[in-house]
């Protein structure tokens, strides 16, 4: 039982004694079985994150305290002095593995501390000696000594540095063809986070590492093919917010709130906003124009077309997946990529934007209604105005792309406002009918 549901039942307890439905004997020991398991975790977490906190204060601090006459000291105090809170940092992560300090304030405290002497003694080590490199060499070689740290001390922070590190350093290395080397960076991380999604894949050490590769690899997909068929940015997004979406879905639907299903959230929202994206004509304009000018500028195309190629089968994989769960709202976020494809095909062949654009607008109002419709068999009121939200925003931007006078465009918004606040109130009746 999750930690929610074990703060409800344990609030219940008295009404239940006062009903008559438990002894007090019986509500006793349910608080000694379930009360010893929700109790602590908030104190668990605020000592997690105060080591956190402290090792990264600490570490900020000695960095300055170095910084202090940094230029007057001769090189071998400098050396001895950069490699000095490395060697404090390994000791402490040494003594916390030999000790079994098993807690997370004990290991991300000293993991923290441990990857942030890392960083000081590169770059100082670095400038003492003179060493040839910019910001990308830098960042690419503290997460490559950061990475074993997450692995060793089974700690939250390192992954995190590494994820959102090597996501810098594909940036830095926009346009060439190193930036490539992203992925097999990021598959380096995976065995990591599919252990704590095996663990508990609703508590923090994996809903944390979940949140940041989602938004990691929104702007990893980016760097990594900016050069390489970036022309075809719909096709690519769209696939990877498919599957995002699709392990949210089919993997962690069960979880206890939205902020624990990255995977979801991330997926759900980036699918409509691709949509809406493509229902404007921008996107269409210069599609198959320049694609393939990228070879004159050396660009790795071959490499960019089997990533593509890659994400666009596991987005065929995750709209089958979707398909055999036998629901047509998920069902319809998983259909974005396959249209996108045909829409770049009808692109190609009418040589006109609008019938892709006509695609997108029929599937998105189609989207928002499904959700809608989904919401209002379930009762949920936020799943009908996540729907009609979808709608609202497919109207605005239209009515903002076409020339349509202000009194019907002001008649349509009363009438969508008119339709949320009435949709609200009998969802609103039937849960209080329901409740009685």
């Amino acid at each position: 039982m999750n930690r929610r549901a074990v703060r409800w039942l344990l609030e219940e307890l008295p009404g239940l004694v006062r009903g008559g439905v438990l002894t007090p004997e019986a509500a006793d020991r349910l608080r000694q079985h379930y009360g010893a398991a929700a109790g602590p975790s908030g104190r668990r977490i605020a000592l997690t994150v105060c080591s956190i906190l402290g090792a990264a204060l600490v570490g900020a601090g000695v960095i300055l305290l170095l910084a202090h006459n940094w230029e007057e000291l001769p090189r071998s105090a400098r050396t001895v002095i950069a490699l000095a809170p490395l060697a404090a940092a390994q000791a402490l992560a040494l003594w916390t593995l030999a000790a079994g300090r098993s807690s997370a304030g004990w290991r991300e405290g000293a993991a923290t501390f441990l990857t942030l002497a890392i960083a000081a003694a590169i770059a100082l080590v670095a400038q003492t000696y003179n060493i040839p490199g910019d910001s990308g060499t830098f960042t690419l070689t503290w997460m490559l000594l950061t990475l074993p740290v997450a692995y060793l001390l089974n700690a939250t922070v390192p992954l995190l540095v590494y994820l959102i590190g090597i996501t810098v350093w594909a940036g830095h290395a926009l346009g060439d063809l190193e930036a490539l080397a992203y992925w097999p960076l990021l598959a380096l991380a995976l065995p990591r986070l599919v252990r704590e999604w095996r663990r508990d894949p609703f508590a923090m050490p994996a809903v944390l590492p979940g949140w940041t590769l989602c938004l990691c690899l929104l702007f990893g997909l980016g760097f990594t093919l900016v050069e390489a068929l970036d022309e075809l940015w719909m096709i690519s997004y769209s696939a990877l917010a498919a599957v995002l979406f699709a392990i949210g879905y089919l993997r962690f639907r069960d979880a206890p709130t939205p902020g624990q299903n990255p995977w979801l959230a991330v997926g759900g929202l980036g699918i409509p906003i691709v949509s809406l994206a493509l229902t404007f004509e921008e996107p269409w304009r210069y599609l198959g124009t320049t694609v393939w000018s990228a070879a004159a500028r050396g660009a790795p195309l071959w490499l960019g077309g089997l990533l593509l190629a890659v994400l666009t089968a596991a987005a065929v994989l995750a709209l089958v997946a979707l398909g055999r769960a036998r629901r047509p709202a998920p069902f319809l976020f998983g259909l974005l990529p396959p249209l996108a494809v045909l829409g770049c095909v009808l692109r190609w062949l009418t040589s006109a934007q609008l019938p892709a654009m006509l695609l997108f607008n029929v599937y998105l109002f189609a989207l928002g209604l499904g959700v809608l419709i989904h919401g209002i068999r379930r009762n949920r009121l936020g799943t009908v105005n996540l729907g009609m939200l979808f709608i609202t925003a497919l109207i605005v931007a239209r009515f903002f792309d076409t020339d349509i006078g202000f009194l019907a465009r002001g008649i349509a918004f009363i009438a969508v406002g008119l339709g949320f606040l009435a949709t609200n109130a009998v969802l609103v009746r039937r849960a209080k009918g329901g409740a009685q």
